[in-house]
């Protein structure tokens, strides 16, 4: 009899059923990942993987940069209901000649309430393209232009035209008297010549 009850009971516990075991929700994969260099600048965003489920009202994830103080960014879920994304577009632009160590900090809940917490760190590195930065360039002084000599002027000094002009003058006055002179002794020869032929008709009479 009491082999039979014991045989009962051993079968009672063996069919009875086991409660399920706690889901616990883990990180399958970050984007940019761990450790990774990122070129250029920002991604536009971050994207958490996980294996349930997440709940992004009940999320949160925050970006620091070089040690400063976090920044939380705007979650939203992913093309799949384990995967939550946050929006690094709004982001303050940083250095592109220098590396910057990003780093990740997020605590997301699983649909069925279940937390996850973590970090994550990248490096956002010079891109190879990016322009040098102002005032490592070397100032190049321009070449003074060579200066040409100016050749004299061969105009010919004004008073050299009002000495010719004086001198045309003067030439003209003197002609003038010259004739001026004759003249008169023309007129002084007529009339002596008229005054000794009228003095000889009288003598005659």
């Amino acid at each position: 009899m009491t082999r039979r009850l014991l045989l009962i009971a051993t079968l009672i516990l063996l069919s009875w059923p086991t409660p399920p075991a706690s889901a616990h929700t883990d990180l399958v994969s970050i984007t940019p990942a761990e450790g990774s260099r990122v070129l250029g600048g920002w991604p536009p965003e971050v994207v958490l993987a996980f294996t349930e489920a997440i709940d992004p009202t009940l999320s949160a994830v925050s970006v620091s940069v070089d040690g400063q103080d976090g920044t939380r960014v705007p979650l939203g879920l992913g093309l799949r209901s384990t995967e939550v994304v946050g929006d690094l577009r709004a982001l303050k632009s940083v250095d592109p000649t220098t590396d910057h160590r990003v780093r990740i900090s997020y605590r997301v809940t699983s649909a069925d309430g279940h937390p996850v917490a973590g970090t994550s760190t990248f490096t956002i590195a010079p891109d190879a393209g990016s322009p040098p930065t102002p005032g490592a360039a070397e100032t190049t002084t321009p070449e003074a232009a060579p200066v040409t000599p100016t050749p004299p002027s061969r105009t010919a000094p004004a008073s050299d035209g009002a000495s010719a002009t004086g001198l045309a003058t003067g030439a003209w006055v003197a002609a003038g008297l010259v004739a001026l002179v004759l003249l008169s002794a023309v007129v002084s020869s007529r009339t002596g010549r008229s005054e000794s032929r009228a003095t000889d008709g009288k003598a005659e009479q």
